[in-house]
């Protein structure tokens, strides 16, 4: 198949995801049509992309206007701003006609004329067309985040690929370049996103930086390493090698030039005779299709940003086609916190921690490029082809929801590198393997492996990488046996409290700021999460479930500290009626809602835990604990009824503001206790009340808001959706929460309700992929007045649900296919 025919053919099934067009779909503006951030969330625009690098390595945005903007370099530190000095471009010649574009349609040299993105994760595609070129032109630019390939998914590399059809009846030449910035050294202020100035790079901290071509090139190989003060050990971040790599066939012709002053001089020249500068490689490239190659070099002055370039291109005969490809590699080996402490990325594993392998890593991926293009498409089909009536758009924005792997701050590190001098203590979670996501990048959502979201996003992360979803599992798990004495202020009771205390499933593993995998629970502050009472029965139901899909039991001593959480779980829940009480302010993942008493989330989510704690004591021969969680069990389910059942739904609580409200979400423990097997234990809650309950979800919180326009608001009642903020804040109430959202379009399908399942999925599907521009930094909410809170939000994740649903056995006795582990 020739390389025109492949990309084309790849096409077919990009088209299921997210398409950017200029002129834009149905006349539309992005910039007119886009949401806007609320107070307190950082505000990226509307013309996000994909991310581009693996899992736990630096990684950078490719807008949808093909400028590059959003930058991960650091794990966890999002910046987001346009660099003009990071691009590609193309050069081409037909006889005496001859052209030059950035494949950008913003920008210096931007490209004019017609121009579509199909974004399918880890996928973008741009196709460039108009009758003004002689030639049809595809660019593809990807990470081989292959679903299952641990090795691919974390290589600190991306692929660029430009592949060109000469249509027109003479030869062509046809060249394209990539630009790239020497970023080394730039660590970038401790501040969340919605503090960080517009403008952050180039910054003061070039020192040392230089550039070369490596050495033992092969003759189809053109590269260039950009260091910083080559020789010194690393011992932090932002440290290492970036490599600019071309290869192809002997026939095509390449060229190099590795440094040039990445900005111009105040000189009485233009720029583009201003000789080693950007202005003027770029001159020479759009003039000739070949970069100077001056051969020069040196080290940058600690206010001179430098750059590289690497240069491919062939002749083209009428009809012909070809791929020019390219990649990057960012071997910068090591991952530092807030706290100081650093961390070995996983990569390092193969290619070693010293920050000088970008040739071997590139070879290694250069190789292998084709087999990983291959393997994502081929996972693209099966999921588009996959059990279960999902439309393609929800099956695209499955996929595309898996951004998040790679753009959500994760890290995957193994191990610590000795740095006594530093931070002294071990880890309190250990020194070896251990991988996370952030929940947001905001302030109040700027902590790794958040449990009380990771119950909505496990199943996502579990169904494609499944160890990563096991590491953070274990450290979850793991952290019951801790017990944290220092004390925090909480701030809204005015005292002072632990940090964490033993059996307590934790809030979170740590912050980006602080020191993750120690300095556990760090949202122990405005609240007091240690006092959340659906932490424990949400880990440990999804525990469960993990272990049933997955086939993998609990060892002894994991069953040792799943124990102690339920017995956890069991104090916090009142003896007689075996559901937890809502006592304090915001004490579940609703904690901007003052739910008070007895709350259909926390007790469906305990009476499955229940469930659980049952069918684990018993394989265990913990008969004392399976004779007092069946006995609770009995009657917590009879508690649940005759408090929260109205005859139509599950009321919020029994109790307070909220108590006519229903939420989709107010079953959600019954419905992973199906999933996971566990109905016949619970017998006491008819499953056609299920059924009714998600009947009145979509009348009172889908039909009745803005008639389904946006999807489900968390809450409503009949004849009222708006309710007045509480807890110093308007959110969650009035608002559009999306991993909840999507994970009431599980529940429908599961409990029968096909159709209003598919009409929700539809409006959330146009909410986050059409015009609102939210695409590739879904949100946590949405709401009427075209804002969105919280961009880049782990609980969309639980979109996957829908994965589980068609792969499982429902309560009507239909079998699905076995989840693959």
């Amino acid at each position: 198949m020739s390389a025109w025919a492949e990309v084309c053919a790849y096409r077919e099934r990009l088209s299921a995801g997210h398409d950017y067009g200029t002129p834009h779909r149905n006349g539309s503006n992005p910039a007119q049509d886009a949401f806007r951030a609320r107070p307190g969330s950082h505000d990226d625009g509307p013309l996000c992309g994909l991310f581009l690098g693996g899992i736990g390595t630096p990684v950078c945005g490719r807008n949808l206007d093909g400028q590059f903007a959003r930058w991960h370099l650091q794990n966890g530190y999002h910046v987001n701003q346009a660099i003009d000095s990071a691009f590609f471009a193309v050069r081409w010649q037909q006889s005496d006609r001859s052209g030059y574009f950035r494949l950008a349609e913003s920008g210096p040299a931007a490209y004019g004329g017609s121009r579509e993105v199909l974004s399918l994760f880890p996928v973008m595609h741009e196709r460039y067309g108009g009758d003004e070129l002689p030639f049809e032109l595809i660019v593809e630019f990807f990470t081989p985040l292959v679903p299952g390939d641990n090795r691919a998914s974390t290589l600190p590399l991306w692929y660029a690929s430009i592949t060109v059809h000469n249509r027109g009846d003479r030869s062509l030449q046809f060249d394209g370049a990539c630009f790239w910035p020497n970023m080394l050294g730039w660590r970038t202020q401790q501040m969340t996103s919605v503090d960080r100035p517009q403008r952050s790079w180039p910054s003061q901290t070039h020192a040392g930086n230089s550039a070369a071509v490596p050495a033992g090139l092969q003759v189809h190989e053109v590269a260039v390493i950009q260091q910083r003060y080559p020789g010194r050990p690393i011992n932090g971040d932002m440290q290492g090698q970036v490599l600019l790599w071309s290869w192809g066939p002997t026939e095509q012709r390449s060229s190099v030039e590795a440094c040039f002053k990445a900005g111009q001089n105040c000189i009485e020249r233009p720029p583009q005779r201003q000789g080693h500068t950007i202005a003027w490689a770029e001159h020479h490239f759009a003039a000739c299709g070949t970069l100077p190659a001056s051969g020069a070099g040196w080290t940058a002055h600690w206010d001179e940003a430098i750059g590289s370039a690497v240069s491919r291109g062939a002749k083209l005969a009428a009809g012909e086609s070809t791929r020019l490809d390219f990649l990057l590699v960012l071997d910068l080996p090591l991952v530092q916190f807030g706290g100081g402490r650093c961390w070995r990325r996983l990569y390092c594993r193969q290619f070693g921690s010293h920050g000088q392998q970008t040739v071997r890593i590139a070879r290694y991926g250069a190789q292998r490029r084709d087999r990983y293009r291959a393997a994502i498409d081929r996972w693209h089909a099966d999921v588009l082809n996959g059990a279960g009536p999902q439309s393609r758009q929800v099956r695209g924005a499955m996929i595309n929801e898996l951004y998040f792997i790679n753009g959500g701050g994760s890290a995957w590190v193994d191990g610590s590198p000795d740095q006594s001098a530093l931070t002294p203590d071990t880890p309190r979670l250990g020194a070896g393997q251990h991988a996370a996501l952030l929940e947001g990048y905001d302030v109040g959502y700027y902590y790794y492996n958040t449990s009380d979201l990771w119950s909505y996003a496990w199943y996502a992360i579990w169904r494609w990488w499944p160890v990563f979803a096991r590491l953070v599992f274990a450290d979850l798990l793991a952290s019951v046996a801790l017990e944290l004495p220092e004390k925090q202020m909480i701030y809204r009771s005015e005292n002072l409290a632990a940090r964490l205390v033993r059996g307590k499933v934790p809030h979170d593993l740590g912050s980006v700021m602080d020191d993750p995998w120690h300095r556990i629970n760090g949202y122990q502050m405005r609240d007091n999460s240690n006092l959340w009472k659906d932490h424990n029965p949400a880990f440990i139901l999804s525990l469960y479930l993990k272990s049933v899909v997955s086939g993998e039991t609990p060892s002894a001593e994991e069953w040792q500290l799943v124990r102690e959480a339920g017995r956890f779980a069991l104090s916090q829940a009142e003896p007689a009626g075996g559901l937890p009480l809502h006592t304090d302010f915001g004490d579940s993942t609703w904690d901007n809602l003052g739910i008070r008493g007895y709350a259909a989330y926390s007790g469906s989510l305990t009476i499955g835990c229940l469930a659980a704690l049952v069918r684990w004591a018993e394989r265990f021969s913990d008969a004392e604990l399976a004779r007092q969680c069946r006995q609770r069990l009995a009657h917590a389910q009879i508690s649940f009824v005759e408090a929260l059942w109205n005859g139509t739904y599950y009321r919020v609580s029994d109790r307070g503001t909220y108590a006519d409200c229903v939420m989709g979400d107010g079953i959600l423990g019954f419905f992973l206790a199906d999933l996971a097997g566990l109905g016949n234990l619970i017998d006491g809650i008819d499953r056609d009340t299920l059924r009714s309950h998600l009947c009145a979800v979509y009348r009172h919180c889908f039909v009745q808001y803005e008639r389904g326009r946006l999807g489900p608001l968390l809450l409503a009642e009949s004849g009222r959706t708006r309710f007045a903020g509480d807890g110093g804040d308007e959110l969650q109430v009035n608002e559009v929460l999306l991993g909840s959202a999507w994970m009431t379009v599980s529940m429908m399908h599961y409990y029968g309700l096909e159709t209003e399942a598919d009409t929700i999925a539809a409006a959330l599907v146009d909410t986050i992929y059409g015009t609102a521009g939210l695409q590739f930094r879904t949100p946590a909410a949405v709401d009427a007045f075209g804002r969105f809170r919280a961009p880049m939000n782990m609980r969309p994740l639980s979109i996957w649900f829908l994965d589980a649903v068609f792969n499982a056995r429902d309560p009507r006795g239909r079998s699905h296919n076995r989840i693959p582990g």
